[in-house]
């Protein structure tokens, strides 16, 4: 009576307390002495009304076999790692702990290296391996950028504010940075930064759209970096299909105005 026995798919223990000579009896024991069934008598007199329409609701076969571990996931009973993964997702997405909400789908669509997508991803899921995330788990080391030394180092700084990777960007014009400007745009993932940063509504999101037939649409984003006296522009045309056809990443010297 100790094993999860009884078919009901949330609770299979028969609950307790139960009187003291359940717990020595076994399922054997609840059958007639002379024929495979249930003792109903016996079933009711030991258990209360409820547990027991559960146990005799339980049908019992003719042969006798040998008990095995089943995995319900699969029809087989045999594990998977699909049906793993399937059921750990299935906890993750219903936990409030986990599940941040996002077209996070867009990512692993885009047209890019899996490798650039996976990078993405972790940086738009805060998990990038940066000093301030490392002291956060409790990892001994110094928050400032080890290239530059200016800043504490998070995924805005390592990425956008660090001088070092700026002049990289600009110098190799990677398209990395391409795509996360086409992958934030297009998936929505933008609007669930922009949630948790600056407290947004689902009402003020504007969400990108696609051009009309045999028209391409270009984005241009422009950022200001205080202090530094320059300017960064970035363009991505795309076809309305919304498919990526060229984009551009430019560091300007000079500090423009919002209008210019």
């Amino acid at each position: 009576m100790h094993d999860p026995w009884l078919r009901e798919s949330s609770n299979r223990w028969v609950p307790s307390p139960q009187p003291a000579g359940v717990y020595q009896l076994s399922v054997r024991d609840l059958l007639h002495d002379n024929y495979k069934a249930w003792n109903i008598a016996k079933v009711r007199n030991l258990f209360s009304k409820d547990v027991a329409e559960k146990i005799l609701e339980i049908p019992l076969v003719s042969s006798v076999r040998e008990d095995k571990v089943v995995w319900e996931e699969e029809r087989n009973g045999c594990y998977s790692v699909k049906s793993g993964y399937k059921l750990v997702m299935r906890y993750i997405i219903g936990s409030d702990k986990y599940h941040v909400v996002g077209n996070w789908n867009g990512v692993w669509k885009a047209q890019a290296p899996h490798k650039a997508s996976h990078l993405l991803w972790r940086l738009c899921r805060g998990c990038l391996p940066t000093r301030s995330r490392l002291l956060e788990r409790r990892v001994e080391c110094t928050l400032n950028c080890p290239v530059c030394d200016e800043e504490v180092e998070d995924e805005l700084h390592i990425f956008f504010r660090c001088a070092v990777a700026r002049d990289s960007w600009s110098a190799a014009a990677t398209k990395v940075v391409i795509l996360l400007v086409e992958w934030l745009c297009y998936s929505g993932a933008f609007d669930t930064i922009s949630n948790n940063v600056s407290g947004t509504t689902e009402a003020d999101l504007v969400r990108w759209e696609k051009p009309a037939l045999d028209w391409v649409k270009c984005n241009v984003d422009v950022a200001f970096v205080s202090g530094s006296g320059r300017t960064s522009v970035g363009l991505c045309f795309r076809d309305n299909s919304g498919h990526f056809m060229a984009g551009m990443t430019q560091w300007q010297q000079t500090l423009i105005s919002s209008v210019e």
